[in-house]
């Protein structure tokens, strides 16, 4: 379970390195404090998703429990893909500074677990565990943000740069998640 609940959290925490690439295109800086508010965000709601699925877990039958996961998460999937491929660009950068500060840290940071919320709950509900979760999202959703916020810098010259493909590559993960995981049960 260990494997699946950092798989999960890879999936789940990708988009950070899509958002840490575009604030860096657009010289945007994620400071320090907006990370570590992010990282705290991350392991409260992820927590909070594990907790929910445990419940959900001892109220329904094991074989419900596992199918209305694996769909969901195959839901979540097509979701994200949809998402990815029909929303505009969206800024956390409220004031136009180029920098995000620890009140629009809030803002990404909800805005970021609300995914990993369903997902950790879905997880789970499936056997996922409970305490590797809450802490790979939050350390992937960190280093994510910081390494796609450099790399963002590099490419700035790259301006046909796909702005969804970290979320089209993390819906299409979930979905294949959710659609291996039928063979397990």
């Amino acid at each position: 379970m260990l494997v699946s609940s950092l798989v999960l959290a890879l999936s789940s925490s990708i988009d950070a390195l899509g958002i840490g690439i575009t604030y860096g295109i657009r010289n945007t800086k994620i400071s320090f404090l907006a990370k570590i508010i992010l990282f705290i965000i991350s392991l409260v709601v992820s927590s909070l998703s594990i907790f929910f699925g445990d419940i959900i877990k001892n109220v329904l039958p094991d074989f419900i429990t596992k199918l209305f996961g694996n769909l969901i998460l195959i839901g979540m999937g097509l979701f994200v893909v949809f998402q990815a491929t029909n929303k505009d660009n969206l800024s956390f950068d409220l004031d136009d500074s180029n920098s995000i500060d620890g009140k629009e840290a809030l803002f990404l940071g909800f805005a970021l677990s609300l995914d990993c919320f369903c997902i950790g709950s879905c997880g789970s509900a499936l056997g996922m565990n409970s305490f590797w979760f809450p802490l790979f999202i939050s350390i992937f959703q960190f280093v994510f943000l910081s390494v796609g916020n450099a790399l963002g810098k590099r490419l700035q010259h790259l301006a046909n740069f796909p702005n969804n493909i970290w979320s089209l590559i993390s819906g299409i993960l979930l979905i294949f998640i959710g659609l291996v995981r039928f063979t397990s049960f």
